[in-house]
């Protein structure tokens, strides 16, 4: 997903989600007219509504659809509500990316109300609103894994003392390196059933050490017990 990929509906949309309109009639206590007036209003709004971002690289700024508007259409050609879609292209956005900052904000810049009391109304009435809000929250999560690799691996392979993290993740995640802890954690396991026989093999640093991290993790054991 870019901004929202929706390939397929993951659901059904429900009866309760053409009731939309009544229950914004209902909580602001107007008319059909009115509704629908507000309606056409807050949706000219909504197409000229534009953020400035700034690039904090080059310091440059410029002027745009906040992020979620991609996702805001996709989901109106799945057939939501136009205002439900709204919020919910909002809501499943990283919070930096939510413009304007606040859900009241939202309402009544963005969707034509005069406060929030209709969205709660929806969620309480509709779950699978933030169900729906869930499920894309984590596909926007694994559709950003790919940039994050790339960038690890970019920084990984600058000759900088700052990329030692990098560097090290990228040689575990490849099996070129394993982390000390992980390696005494192994033999630890191995330890549990074997015989004297069996370590042999293992030299003396290394049966010190296992000495050594034997009697630190009883000494920890003994102090948590006693706090």
């Amino acid at each position: 997903m870019s901004n929202g990929r929706l390939d397929e509906p993951i659901y059904d949309l429900p009866e309760q989600l053409a009731l939309i309109e009544e229950t914004v009639m209902e909580q602001e206590e107007l008319s059909t007219d009115e509704v629908h007036r507000r309606s056409e209003a807050a949706l000219v709004a909504l197409s000229a509504l534009r953020v400035r971002t700034v690039n904090q690289a080059t310091g440059e700024s410029r002027e745009g659809e906040p992020r979620w508007m991609e996702l805001y259409r996709k989901l109106r050609e799945k057939g939501w509500p136009w205002r439900v879609a709204v919020y919910i292209a909002w809501r499943a956005m990283p919070r930096k990316y939510r413009f304007p900052e606040t859900q009241e904000e939202l309402a009544t810049r963005c969707m034509g109300l005069t406060s929030d009391r209709v969205i709660a109304t929806w969620r309480k009435r509709n779950q699978m609103i933030d169900e729906y809000i869930t499920i894309l929250q984590g596909e926007i999560v694994f559709d950003r894994v790919p940039d994050a690799l790339d960038a690890m691996a970019e920084v990984a392979a600058t000759p900088d003392y700052k990329g030692n993290a990098d560097r090290k993740l990228l040689f575990e995640m490849t099996g070129r390196y394993t982390p000390s802890s992980k390696i005494t954690a192994e033999m630890a396991k191995k330890l549990v059933n074997s015989k004297p026989d069996d370590l042999e093999e293992l030299s003396d640093d290394d049966l010190r050490r296992i000495e050594s991290n034997i009697q630190q993790t009883m000494v920890n054991r003994s102090e948590e017990r006693s706090e």
